[in-house]
């Protein structure tokens, strides 16, 4: 959608090491833990126990299940993202475009703005087992209203905190829980220059992480140069929350970009490998989306997620930890 790991205590070393011989690539994998620093690589998922008054049973399940056939080769969650809404059109549409015919672990969908979520979808992916990941539209946009690159909105402190609130305020009409995290699409637009900054970045987490939901940016990369790079590093230069907290979804490289139909799919999903900027920690990005439709016969992007991943809207209508 464009317009384009903190050495484990000592005491806890042999619970990891028993919980870890537990996971499969389904995931009867592991939370990530409490301390955002600690990299969970796709091929290498540890297990840990954050409460230190309890044992936490090998057998016990501490991510959410999601079934073998919608988890990729490397262990991670196949999914899907979209400016249409989920309903069985849509997903009917998913099982015929991509290879398996495989309905999506996870779904992305906009929480305001022309694309916004729908009265009903939440529960739709609830009955089909399908994730939510929850993404806010930017103001900034690429031929918006066929009329050209928009550009202007995202420097000010002013404008990342009434954006903040509208997103705040459209994920409570939506239904969204608390909790859940909203990512803030702030993709590189080709034609505006000085923007976004750091002061509208570190404003949009402050207001919305108050809302009470946790704050991501879905960005772009693909140059070091982009001004998404520039301003996220500046903040986590100066802001250790931020940098703890913040998680990130980044869409390129796309190697199935235009995709044909049936040739791309869980079974066949690459390996985990975006573009991030070059400041950013190990395992801040827990989505890729490394495919993009190019027809109009598509109705969605393609994505892999990070089991890990905190503040899915988990089928159950929890958040994931």
């Amino acid at each position: 959608m464009r317009g384009r790991q903190r050495v484990l205590v000592a005491a806890f070393a042999s619970i990891a090491l028993v919980l870890s011989s537990c996971v499969s690539v389904q995931p009867q994998t592991t939370p990530a833990p409490s301390d955002p620093s600690h990299p969970q690589p796709p091929s290498s998922m540890t297990a840990t126990s954050t409460v230190p008054t309890e044992v936490v049973s090998p057998s016990a399940p501490l991510l959410p299940h999601v079934p073998r056939h919608r988890v990729t080769p490397q262990g991670l969650w196949w999914g899907v993202d979209s400016t249409t809404a989920m309903s069985e059109e849509a997903l009917d549409n998913v099982k015929h475009w991509y290879l398996g015919g495989r309905t999506p672990a996870v779904w992305g969908r906009y929480v305001s703005g022309h694309w916004s979520l729908r009265p009903g979808e939440l529960d739709f992916a609830r009955r089909h087992g399908i994730f939510v990941y929850v993404l806010v539209p930017d103001a900034n946009c690429s031929m918006c209203s066929g009329g050209g690159d928009l550009c202007g909105n995202d420097r000010t402190s002013a404008q990342a905190t009434q954006d903040a609130r509208e997103a705040v305020r459209a994920a409570r009409h939506d239904q969204v829980p608390e909790g859940a995290m909203l990512f803030k699409d702030v993709e590189q637009v080709g034609s505006c220059t000085g923007e976004l900054t750091a002061e509208y970045l570190l404003t949009w987490w402050r207001v919305t992480r108050a809302g009470p939901y946790r704050v991501g940016f879905y960005g772009n990369a693909h140059s070091q140069d982009y001004d998404f790079v520039h301003a996220y590093c500046d903040v986590v230069g100066t802001h250790p929350v931020f940098t703890r907290e913040v998680v990130l979804a980044d869409d390129e490289p796309e190697p199935a970009i235009g995709a044909p139909p049936a040739t791309i799919g869980p079974a066949t999903a690459p390996r985990f490998a975006p573009t991030a900027p070059h400041c950013a920690p190990p395992e801040a990005t827990k989505i890729w989306q490394y495919g993009e439709s190019t027809s109009p016969d598509n109705y969605t992007d393609v994505d892999e997620i990070m089991p890990d991943t905190p503040g899915l809207i988990a089928p159950d209508g929890s958040v994931t930890p």
